[in-house]
């Protein structure tokens, strides 16, 4: 028996290591999975199909339901009230980018824009992304547009970025996208992808690049 408690006495300290060491395994997070690019395109497109808030209400008024998801200081007059949530007045191509790139994971697309959040109810907030998270292309790079991209426009080449959409696919010389307030609701387009309209595209941190798109 002596021997047998000397032996315990000797593996002890080794014992107490293994259990330490597989407690940290047990406590340590699982790695964050990638942001899926199909989930995002399939959100924008089942906005598209949406026929409860896909277009402004009334038409033309500007009243949106995703302006008034997450910009509750926008006026509300004449608007109408969906899901528990007050429509508002505003421009919205932003706000429905952001409205899917949120419901799809997209990483700090959750971050509301008054507790520092990058992305705004302004369309350049999509390049702002981009450009901070190290995910920024312009058109004349020869980027190959990507299914979940965000797409933005400047339709004078002002300098200004006026709209921005979702990219849904591409092919070597088009791109197709799906857009908020586009003619006052959601609607699929498609663009040259030399368009001088297009600024550039911002992708969404953590996503795969697919081929063939």
């Amino acid at each position: 028996m002596r021997n047998a408690a000397s032996s315990y006495r000797r593996l002890r300290p080794a014992l107490a290591v293994t259990v330490a060491a597989m407690g940290a395994v047990m406590l340590s997070p699982a790695p964050a999975s990638a942001v899926s690019r199909p989930a995002i395109v399939a959100v924008a497109q089942d906005q598209l199909g949406n026929a409860t808030r896909n277009r402004e209400s009334p038409l033309g008024s500007g009243c949106n339901y995703y302006t008034g998801l997450f910009r509750s200081w926008k006026p509300s007059a004449g608007c109408p009230s969906s899901d528990g949530v007050q429509w508002r007045d505003s421009d919205w191509c932003a706000d429905f980018a952001k409205y899917v790139w949120k419901n799809a994971g997209v990483p700090y697309a959750d971050v509301p824009e008054g507790s520092g959040g990058i992305l705004t109810g302004w369309a350049s907030s999509f390049k702002d992304y981009g450009v901070k998270h190290g995910t920024w292309r312009t058109r004349a790079s020869g980027y190959q547009p990507q299914p979940g991209d965000a797409v933005v426009f400047d339709w004078d080449q002002s300098g200004d970025i006026d709209h921005v959409g979702i990219v849904s696919s591409a092919n070597s010389s088009t791109v197709y996208t799906i857009e908020g307030n586009s003619d006052d609701r959601i609607r699929t387009k498609s663009y040259a992808r030399s368009n001088a309209d297009i600024v550039g595209y911002s992708a969404p941190v953590g996503a795969a690049s697919i081929r063939g798109t």
